[in-house]
């Protein structure tokens, strides 16, 4: 929709160009939309506690003193977990809780980067749409 000014401007002088809306190319709409928290969150949640449980998993099939050792470096961060079977079940509710975390601020992170960088895109493209105001008064 075209302003009143605008239609009356283009009416009066058949030589004037209408201006064409100006629409977003929903590409960049997409490349530049917000992560959404919650959904990463869980994302990051699945996949980490999958992972958790398969190297657990793995771990136990190998059986050797060494992939148990290796194992259990992680129950020094991962309180209860060790590699057997029960510490497959305390992996996950590990990972759930860790990858959620992790999911979550990282789509907190990028939302802010992406905000604070248009917004610096679009203060400098003010800045330079203005700055010869003065010149033309």
């Amino acid at each position: 929709m075209r302003p009143v000014s605008e239609i009356k401007l283009a009416s009066t002088n058949d030589s004037v160009q209408h201006l064409q809306d100006m629409d977003e190319s929903p590409v960049l709409l997409r490349a530049f939309a917000p992560m959404h928290r919650i959904a990463m969150g869980l994302a990051g949640a699945v996949v980490a506690s999958g992972l958790l449980a398969i190297i657990t998993v793995v771990l136990l099939l190998r059986g050797t003193d060494e992939a148990i050792t290796a194992g259990s470096l992680l129950g020094q961060f991962l309180w209860g977990y060790s590699v057997s079977l029960p510490g497959i079940f305390i992996g996950l509710i590990w990972g759930i809780m860790v990858g959620f975390v992790m999911g979550y601020g990282f789509a907190l992170v990028r939302n802010a980067a992406v905000w604070l960088w248009l917004t610096l895109i679009r203060s400098r493209a003010e800045m330079d749409q203005y700055s010869d105001f003065l010149d033309h008064m």
